[in-house]
């Protein structure tokens, strides 16, 4: 039995919107962390040159990259219960 069929039809309209909630909040924080890092990474930001490494950048990039993975899961679970 697919997850669609066990939610109740009351519900999935409500998990479809927290679903599109979700992949909004993903992709607007994925964004601003990957364009954040690359920012760090590139040295773009003079005033964080001295207190950010490259790793540490690095790691900005791949929470951004995460977030975005969150953001296309909420998208995928929005087109899987509101239709």
């Amino acid at each position: 039995m697919a997850l669609k069929n066990r939610v109740p039809k009351s519900l999935r309209g409500p998990v479809g919107l927290l679903s599109i909630v979700v992949a909004l909040l993903g992709v607007i924080i994925g964004y601003i962390y990957l364009l954040f890092g690359l920012s760090l990474y590139f040295k773009l930001v003079p005033q964080m040159e001295s207190t950010m490494t490259t790793t540490e950048s690095l790691v900005v990039i791949a929470g951004g990259v995460v977030f975005f993975g969150i953001g296309y899961a909420g998208w995928r679970g929005f087109n899987y219960f509101a239709y």
